[in-house]
């Protein structure tokens, strides 16, 4: 082969001004690259620990309805088997508690401080 068959053929000689360029492209690309992980791990955790904090607020309110269905289920209970008296302390708590109800003659004192 003749030389300028070979010149033809070779890969084009990269001047330093040239490579120079080339190597700034390749760090800046990585230094991006870089960064849109970076961004990217930290919005997954945000997200992982809203998640968390939801689960943990479902939770609570699983563990409440629990507790509240397994009382309803001794009152069921209660009036099934006629004890009057578990179901009328049922009664009395659910006035006291939810209706804010109060038996005559007592004083009833109200917490202003929000203690």
């Amino acid at each position: 082969m003749t030389k300028t068959l070979k010149k033809r053929l070779s890969k084009p000689k990269l001047t330093k001004k040239a490579k120079k360029r080339r190597n700034w492209i390749l760090i800046v690309a990585l230094i991006g690259f870089s960064l849109y992980i970076a961004v990217t791990i930290v919005d997954q955790q945000i997200k992982i620990n809203n998640a968390r904090v939801e689960l943990e607020e479902l939770n609570n309110t699983i563990s409440i309805g629990k507790i509240k269905n397994e009382e309803l289920k001794k009152v069921a209970e209660a009036v099934d088997s006629d004890d009057l008296d578990s179901f009328s302390d049922y009664i009395e708590r659910v006035a006291r508690e939810d209706l804010d109800y109060v038996k005559n003659g007592e004083v009833v004192f109200i917490n202003i401080a929000g203690d």
